[in-house]
């Protein structure tokens, strides 16, 4: 919503579920928003590696050493990419208070159950979730429509 700390594509429910101030958005936001700088800046050498390696495999003969060269640098780029990732997920936690990080760690334990949650639906022991919440866009914090979810082994 505009006007709102940590712009209009920063989620209400998630805001409204662990109680974040508006300083906190603003610096989940600002962590986010870093990162994302990092990866456009490796995405674009990424490119660059990917069609020199086009390049090379073109050529006869074959030059190993330029082709693992260009495969190496690629693997340490993808390396990069996880490690950033996971020191951004690090400050972006430490932005939360110890009831936040709670709520935080139910959701992740949550997502545990979800592989077990579909198995129980495969073998009709649970219905699928036939519907699911999510926020009108442009509607007031709190504002939600039902939205049909994916039926599961229904005839």
């Amino acid at each position: 919503m505009p006007g709102m700390p940590g712009g209009p594509g920063f989620p209400a429910a998630l805001r409204l579920y662990l109680e974040l101030s508006d300083t906190q958005i603003d610096s989940i936001s600002f962590l986010n928003a870093d990162y994302q700088r990092f990866v456009q800046a490796k995405q674009w050498r990424m490119g660059q590696v990917q069609q020199e390696l086009m390049d090379e495999l073109a050529k006869d003969p074959l030059d190993p050493m330029a082709i693992g060269l260009r495969y190496a640098e690629m693997e340490a780029t993808r390396r990069q990419f996880s490690a950033e990732l996971a020191r951004t997920r690090t400050k972006i936690r430490a932005v939360l208070t110890e009831p936040q990080a709670k709520k935080l760690k139910a959701l992740e334990d949550i997502t545990k159950l979800l592989p077990i949650f579909s198995e129980a639906v495969q073998v009709n022991l649970l219905g699928a979730a036939t519907s699911f919440l999510m926020p009108i866009s442009g509607g007031a914090v709190g504002s939600m429509v039902s939205v049909p979810g994916p039926r599961v082994n229904e005839p």
